[in-house]
């Protein structure tokens, strides 16, 4: 299996604290059938520069050649209006690719000023935004206009594991993966405490209750993403 959102590599955010909690997550992950992990730490362009946060993500990089799966770079990167200084984002986007996982500010509403900022950064910067952890935010999780706006733009949609594992969201979650409303699923793990990898987890829920077929879809769309393959999912897309 392919975990598109982790949080695993030492010392560069709120992730593992060293490189032994680093190496403890990768165990984890390698037990639960996953090869390889897209490294996405946070990146917010009002704390530090592009340059700056690419060079802590290599020294954590070079701190794990021990890992026994594949490691891949990426970020999690936070919308903010700072991005527009720079000539191009190819540094923080997945494997060099023009997938971005994006963090969107919090909020309760969804504007049209929202949408345009979107679009300018697609098609400033000739990005494929992955929205991250759909399942936050309270303007996409529970309106479907939305999300639907977002991928016709042509968008990704990211839910993290958990919210498969918890029951409460868990009937949710299961009816946008059957109706294409999510491509993409990731442990989103921080930890080996409260945030630990459980990406495996999730997926034998989604094969039990929904079927394989949708296993297999969302893990060639994590595959796709890092040969930077345009992802063409129109079937079943966007059902009531």
């Amino acid at each position: 299996m392919i975990d598109i959102h982790t949080h695993i590599l030492p010392h560069i955010d709120d992730g593992a604290k060293d490189v032994e909690e680093a190496l403890k997550m990768i165990e984890y992950l390698e037990r639960q059938k996953v090869h390889t992990a897209i490294c996405t730490p946070h990146f917010d362009p009002r704390k530090s520069s592009i340059e700056e946060f690419s060079s802590k993500r290599e020294k954590a990089f070079q701190a794990m050649y021990a890992s026994k799966i594949t490691l891949i770079s990426g970020s999690e990167t936070l919308y903010h209006d700072l991005l527009y200084q720079y000539s191009d984002l190819d540094h923080i986007c997945i494997n060099n690719t023009k997938y971005l996982l994006l963090e969107l500010p919090y909020k309760d509403r969804w504007s049209d000023y929202d949408m345009k900022c979107i679009i300018k950064l697609m098609n400033l910067f000739n990005i494929i935004p992955i929205i991250a952890h759909i399942e936050r935010y309270k303007f996409l999780w529970k309106n479907k206009k939305n999300i639907r706006q977002l991928m016709n733009l042509g968008c990704l949609m990211q839910i993290n594991a958990n919210t498969i594992i918890d029951r409460k969201q868990r009937k949710m979650a299961l009816h946008y993966i059957k109706k294409g409303y999510i491509d993409v699923i990731g442990s989103d793990c921080h930890n080996m405490s409260q945030r630990p990898p459980n990406l495996k987890d999730a997926f034998v829920i989604i094969e039990k209750e929904i079927g394989n077929y949708y296993c297999d879809l969302l893990q060639h769309n994590a595959d796709s993403i890092i040969q930077g393959i345009m992802i063409r999912n129109d079937t079943g897309r966007f059902m009531i």
